[in-house]
């Protein structure tokens, strides 16, 4: 990527986030940020995810039971064989985001992990801690939850 273009997606990031976003998730290890991804690059991570059910990678697994009316399907590291997760890990303000959160000077992307949940899903995901699975330690981690369709409050992701 061309040093114009780095500056144009931190700018993006800057516009979208405040010193305030930054000082909330140094403390609190969590924050929303809202409005930085393009239509067209949602519409690229959608594409990726529609590949990746079309293709699933042999990690790839149903979590949610059979006689359940909805599926909930995972799958993870797949951003080198999946184009469209590539272009939007490099190509989208979202490794700019991760080191103005961080206050790091680089970011090293450990994995990708897609969980799709389809409408009418019946299982819901427990309260859990994702850090006993990763097999990284650190204050410098972080992870995004990024939908791509719009989500009921009652259903997106929280922390405590």
């Amino acid at each position: 990527m061309s040093a114009p273009q780095l500056e144009t997606l931190r700018q993006r990031v800057q516009a979208c986030t405040t010193d305030q976003d930054v000082a909330d998730y140094q403390r609190d290890g969590a924050v929303c940020i809202r409005n930085l991804f393009t239509p067209e690059e949602v519409a690229l991570l959608r594409d990726g995810i529609e590949a990746n059910l079309a293709h699933p990678s042999p990690r790839g697994m149903v979590a949610s039971r059979p006689d359940d009316p909805g599926r909930f399907f995972e799958d993870f590291c797949n951003w080198q064989d999946i184009p469209q997760f590539k272009r939007f890990i490099f190509d989208t303000p979202l490794a700019a985001l991760a080191q103005r959160l961080m206050q790091s000077q680089t970011v090293r992307l450990y994995h990708d992990h897609l969980l799709v949940k389809e409408p009418g899903t019946r299982q819901r995901t427990p309260w859990h801690q994702d850090q006993p699975y990763y097999n990284v330690d650190g204050l410098q981690n972080i992870s995004f939850w990024i939908p791509v369709d719009p989500v009921p409050r009652a259903s997106t992701l929280e922390f405590i």
